[in-house]
């Protein structure tokens, strides 16, 4: 027969502790932890030849740790205005984005989400301009650069020709503005 009382089923000491104020609960049962399984062989082969096991990674374990998980952990240099700046036209960055979407599981709203929280409004209009500065004053242009250039560092991939030429012909990167509709007094 079951205890009736909560007291009849603990321990003494466990009643007396109630007793005196002190609330205490019974000891639930711990469950146990899974180990993960490691041959032998490996970590006898790893200790021996290899302290630091830079031999299988080919990076040390302190860079290892601080090697980045994803693009979003990669910090990229800002300018004295606290922007990053930008080296592709928008021209290039349509190019991009489409060759992006051809992907077969990406899906745009969670990229614009992803990037900054960009509006499919805004993103529409920016693939609809044309030109090199065609939407330079869009948002996404900016998010889209950012996102691109973290992801081509994440992925250890150099620097495009064109890239490098822009880097030089614009040393503080391309204006955020459309040439369009800047005014230009007359002479």
């Amino acid at each position: 027969m079951p205890p009736k009382r909560k007291s009849d089923a603990l321990d003494d000491s466990v009643v007396d502790a109630l007793k005196d104020g002190e609330e205490q609960k019974p000891e639930a049962k711990a469950r146990p932890t899974k180990k993960t399984r490691v041959s032998k062989a490996a970590n006898a082969s790893a200790s021996t030849s290899n302290p630091d096991n830079t031999e299988k990674t080919g990076v040390s374990p302190a860079a290892s740790a601080s090697a980045p998980k994803s693009w979003r952990d990669i910090v990229l240099e800002i300018d004295a205005d606290g922007s990053v700046p930008v080296y592709d036209d928008c021209n290039e960055i349509r190019r991009k984005i489409r060759l992006l979407q051809k992907e077969s599981d990406f899906k745009i709203t969670h990229w614009l989400k992803e990037i900054g929280n960009i509006n499919s409004n805004s993103f529409q209009r920016f693939m609809k301009a044309k030109g090199p500065t065609g939407g330079a004053s869009n948002g996404t242009y900016y998010a889209a650069y950012v996102f691109f250039e973290k992801k081509r560092i994440f992925e250890g991939k150099k620097k495009t020709p064109t890239r490098t030429r822009n880097e030089s012909q614009h040393p503080n990167g391309f204006e955020l503005r459309e040439h369009r509709y800047v005014w230009v007094p007359p002479r």
